[in-house]
């Protein structure tokens, strides 16, 4: 079964979740139901559809207010519990995806009920070509002007050539974007794949076709998590109130493998990624906001000659003042320490996060 129909779950809470749907009516019935005792299909004007229930569980005001934003003010009926919103049933009898404009309403009246007030976030960005004759390493900052959701994307272009420089720059631009408009970084990863792989129209060439990793983080004021996607060995560390850091993502290469499997790595294994942008796994983290109080997603040309000379790569996070100070000396210490060897590309994107 291949799931295909977005649709959104909406808790009394004020939290909203998509969903994928299977593309089959009797098995989103089944999906709907996992989530909804006994769901009754109330049509939400002519592009959507209320699945909710008939318990005696808390009045849901977030979909009942969604309700009343996407009809212009026509009275709901009494929406109790969680409910799964969908899009109207086409001519097969199946539900279709819920629209766009449908669900950017649900998300204001999930923003506006909960209380939630937008994160104080501070972002820096420091990023040095290196020795390399381009810079192909990348990063994305969106924020999603319906939600308030923020999303942080780092890049690392596999290669030194102009077309790698062009394809992290721009899948960087659409990654953040697409993770700050739906609140998964790993969908995003999975979309931006599935765009490149289209962009090429045949099968993925290392050694002729660009392809990047990436590391990416989601903040949203409705969620106490921090939700963290990325692919090969770009990395997120993160840093405690405490003054403790902690690596958030794990290696995708060789190196790491060869670890897993209790062996020792040689100097050069890091050096090949398992997966990357045009295919292999995605690891996915989630950390909790209120106990991070900086995040840096990074490229290994900032990490990894900081690591082979035993330096801390966390323990600078807590030693900077601010998020400027701390990506310039990520990147500075990083290019210092190649200094008898032909540095990398080198990006650290830190972000600030206010404590309440």
């Amino acid at each position: 079964m291949i799931a295909t129909t977005p649709a959104l779950l909406v808790s009394p809470n004020g939290e909203v979740e998509e969903l994928l749907l299977d593309s089959r009516h009797a098995d989103q019935l089944h999906g709907i139901g996992f989530y909804v005792q006994a769901p009754h299909a109330h049509r939400l004007g002519r592009r959507a559809v209320v699945h909710a229930g008939h318990g005696v569980e808390s009045v849901n005001d977030v979909a009942q207010q969604a309700w009343m934003s996407i009809t212009g003010g026509s009275r709901p009926p009494l929406l109790r519990g969680p409910v799964v919103i969908t899009g109207a049933t086409n001519h097969a009898g199946d539900l279709t995806p819920l629209p766009e404009l449908s669900a950017e309403a649900i998300q204001r009246a999930a923003g506006l009920l909960s209380g939630a007030t937008a994160i104080d976030f501070k972002v820096s960005v420091v990023q040095h070509r290196g020795g390399r004759n381009y810079q192909c390493d990348a990063y994305g900052i969106k924020r999603n002007k319906n939600t308030g959701r923020w999303a942080f994307a780092v890049l690392d272009g596999i290669g030194d050539r102009p077309q790698v420089h062009r394809f992290a720059r721009r899948f960087a631009s659409l990654i953040a974007r697409e993770a700050a408009r739906h609140g998964s970084p790993a969908r995003a990863l999975a979309a931006a794949r599935v765009q490149a792989r289209n962009e090429l129209r045949r099968d993925f060439d290392p050694r002729t076709d660009p392809s990047a990793v990436a590391v990416i983080a989601v903040a949203d004021h409705r969620s106490p998590l921090i939700r963290v996607a990325w692919c090969g060995d770009a990395r997120a560390y993160r840093l405690a109130p405490t003054g403790i850091s902690q690596l958030v993502t794990h290696d995708h290469n060789y190196a790491q493998a060869l670890r897993s499997q209790g062996r020792t790595p040689g100097p050069y294994d890091r050096n090949f990624v398992t997966s990357c942008l045009m295919n292999g796994g995605i690891g996915t983290a989630t950390i909790e906001r209120d106990h991070t109080r900086r995040l840096l997603l990074c490229t290994d040309g900032a990490y990894a000659p900081l690591e082979e000379r035993g330096q801390d790569v966390g323990g600078i996070l807590d030693l900077a003042d601010d998020a400027k100070d701390a990506a310039a000396l990520v990147v500075d210490d990083a290019i210092a320490a190649c200094v008898d060897e032909f540095p990398d590309n080198a990006t650290a994107l830190v972000v600030d996060i206010a404590q309440a």
